[in-house]
């Protein structure tokens, strides 16, 4: 089965949206460690929205969520 254009472009930027999320979550430990609880909530709502675009971009071009 080939790919369609859009999902030739859109599979690249998704691993960019998954790689950003996964580094998030990392950052968010480590300042989480130092108790700077302003910034982790900052950073929370970033990773959510970063999560519901990967998300509904999974959804559109899989039929399902891949992110757990």
């Amino acid at each position: 089965m080939t790919s369609s254009p859009d999902e030739k472009i859109m599979k690249p930027y998704l691993r960019k949206l998954l790689r950003e999320h996964r580094a998030l979550n990392r950052l968010i430990d480590t300042t989480k460690a130092v108790g700077a609880s302003e910034d982790v909530k900052a950073m929370k709502r970033l990773r959510l929205r970063l999560k519901d675009k990967i998300a509904a971009l999974q959804r559109h071009y899989y039929g399902r969520s891949l992110a757990g």
